[in-house]
This record gives C-alpha cells, structure tokens and sequence, in this order.
C-alpha cells in the first residue's frame, strides 16, 4: 500500500456545532493507523470547551501560534515547536489567547468516535489565511 499525500487545499473542515469557532480537518482515521489526526485552527479568544476522553491520549503539536492549556487547576503555555501530550482521562480545556490564529496538529490515540463526529459536523472550508500558514510550514 502506498502512503497518502494530502494538500492543504484537499483539507475538508468542520466545525462540531453552529457555536464553534474552532475549524478542524480530519488527516487521518484510526483505521488506517489506529490513532486520529486532525488540524484545529482557533481564532484568538477561541476556547475549547473543558473534556476529557476515555481510554486515549492526546498530543497537540503547536504548528503556529501559543495556546494555554488548562489541566485541573493548573495552566501552562505552548508555542510554535512545542508539543503538548494530554494523558488519557485528564479534564483538561485549551484556549487561543491570540492575537494570531493558532494551529495545532493534533494525534488522538483512542478515537472514541470522534473522527465520526466530526465528519458530521459542519461543513466549513479552510480559508486563504489558514492555507497559506499550511503551506509555509
């Protein structure tokens, strides 16, 4: 089998609800490899919602941007270059505290039906902005 090649511009996002401002772009499904990658862009100000996933991980590399990541009743900050590893069951949130956008490549390691989720969210196209930061990168 050959490996996959995607562009920026084959890139399909999603947003969960009508509420969210976070687009988000599946990569991968965990049956391809067993772990779910997608890319999140936030807007600044942008704050996801406090959660936690069962039996999974999750490891966020900063792309571009610095996000807070909020864990129980601690905080830390991340920027371009660093990576971020969650630990499975672990309440946590994150947010964009700006001013730019902030992009995350993010890897799930237990799906829990979330590529599924976001499949059937809305539809909503990355834009010129998001496209060129993917292409410098």
């Amino acid at each position: 089998m050959l490996p996959r090649i995607l562009h920026p511009e084959q890139l399909q996002g999603y947003r969960l609800s009508s509420h969210d401002h976070c687009r988000l772009a599946l990569l991968n499904r965990p049956e391809s490899s067993g772990c779910t990658v997608f890319l999140e862009v936030h807007d600044p100000c942008d704050r996801v919602p406090p959660h936690s996933h069962h039996r999974g991980a999750e490891l966020f590399f900063v792309l571009r941007g610095t996000v807070l990541f909020h864990v129980g009743d601690r905080s830390i900050s991340a920027s371009g270059g660093d990576v971020v590893v969650v630990p499975e069951e672990a309440l946590h949130d994150l947010e964009n505290p700006g001013p730019e956008r902030l992009y995350l490549l993010t890897v799930l390691s237990s799906d829990g039906g979330f590529a599924d989720l976001l499949e059937h969210g809305i539809p909503t196209p990355l834009d010129a902005d998001d496209l060129a930061v993917l292409r410098s990168l």
